[in-house]
């Protein structure tokens, strides 16, 4: 489900700051499949959630990409139906320089966020039309929010491969497996939080307190959660497979 899809004569095909970037058509209907429910509030305005999506995402796989050039890879851009990839970006050897790379997307939506904060700062509220308030509510949503969910411990998000980097310094026998359970019960318990907000309207008594968390509930999010629990339990039966000595030693 994580790995680069395969190309389509519908691609879209550019170079930003030296970086290839491709578009996926599957990008663009997903994207309108989360934001279907603005259409009430007119197509234009899902056509501005689309496009809120497109350059939140495309800056977040910039971030990336960027931090990786610092440390010498030649990474590349893919947005796909489940985001985006920065391929290429964390082959690196040292692990302190992999953990930069992966925090360094989520950072670079941070500060699009914060950018995004501070103009609105600088304009009187009233002299913003609907547009433009909606599409600093998308943009804050996006960067802010989805910034931290991605930081969750859950495997294959940037917050699942930080994880497994700690834990893997830490126990290098078990710690891939620890990160990978740990993701799996994570995203099971989203999964049935999400799913109990989208029927009751109220999250599980262990997560109603967290913010964002407790809010964070329909059938789509359910969805993703579930098919995150078991791309980590695949990961962790192929883990569960390897050797010893199959791991290679790594610095920090």
């Amino acid at each position: 489900m994580f790995f680069e899809p395969s190309r389509t004569q519908f691609d879209l095909n550019w170079r930003m700051f030296g970086i290839p970037v491709r578009v996926h058509p599957w990008f663009w209907g997903v994207s309108l499949l989360l934001g279907w429910n603005f259409r009430r509030e007119g197509y234009e305005i899902l056509l501005l959630w689309v496009a809120c999506v497109f350059v939140s995402i495309l800056v977040h796989e910039l971030g990336h990409v960027l931090m990786g050039r610092i440390f010498g890879t030649r990474g590349h851009i893919v947005l796909y139906s489940f985001g985006g990839l920065a391929v290429g970006s964390s082959g690196l050897r040292n692990r302190w320089q992999r953990v930069a790379v992966l925090l360094a997307g989520p950072g670079a939506g941070f500060i699009l966020y914060g950018l995004v904060m501070l103009a609105t700062y600088s304009v009187e509220p009233g002299h913003l039309n609907r547009i433009a308030r909606d599409a600093i509510a998308f943009m804050i949503w996006i960067n802010l929010y989805w910034g931290l969910l991605n930081l969750l411990p859950i495997w294959p998000l940037d917050g699942g491969q930080i994880s497994r980097e700690l834990w893997t310094w830490l126990l290098p026998d078990s710690g891939a497996r620890v990160a990978l359970g740990l993701s799996i019960v994570l995203s099971g318990l989203l999964a049935l939080n999400a799913l109990q907000i989208s029927r009751t309207g109220e999250a599980l008594p262990i997560l109603d307190r967290i913010p964002y968390i407790k809010d964070a509930g329909d059938v789509y999010l359910a969805i993703m959660f579930a098919m995150l629990a078991f791309n980590s339990f695949q990961a962790l039966q192929v883990e569960a497979q390897r050797k010893p000595w199959d791991r290679n030693e790594e610095d920090w």
